[in-house]
């Protein structure tokens, strides 16, 4: 008997190309090669469990791009609190590249997103930041 004797054929369902409504389910900011800073913005879209990276770079076009993104996902323009970012809901006009890989070519403002499917299923929720208060007296800490 071997390890891979219960191997049963299974195919997953392939996403074509179109518009659809997308969450954030993750943002980080990194650095090009080239030095520029850049946001890698996790996008999953609905209905799937594939996350498709999306790069924001600081050049000549960020500002559009970022309008773009504000609009399309309900974000305050120039509301940078990354973490509160994920769970937000938007749109985006997913194309293939030239390997087969699915990327946003860009994101649809909320008039267009209208015309799409509502969610299918939960929902997701942005992610809210908490401020925790100082303590007024901290000796009854464990580690005091």
């Amino acid at each position: 008997m071997s390890n891979w004797d219960d191997y049963k054929r299974e195919e997953h369902s392939r996403l074509s190309p179109g518009d659809y409504r997308v969450e954030i389910v993750s943002v980080e900011e990194k650095e090009r090669k080239a030095g520029n800073p850049m946001l890698v913005i996790g996008i999953r879209p609905n209905g799937s469990n594939i996350t498709i990276n999306h790069y924001i770079v600081k050049n000549e076009w960020f500002n559009r791009n970022m309008t773009d993104f504000f609009d399309s996902f309900n974000i305050d323009d120039g509301d940078f609190t990354l973490p509160t970012w994920v769970g937000a809901v938007g749109a985006a006009r997913l194309k293939e590249d030239d390997r087969g890989y699915l990327k946003v070519q860009y994101f649809l403002d909320l008039r267009r997103a209208e015309k799409l499917p509502p969610w299918e299923g939960a929902v997701p929720e942005r992610q809210e930041l908490t401020k925790l208060e100082p303590l007024e007296d901290e000796s009854e800490l464990p580690w005091n």
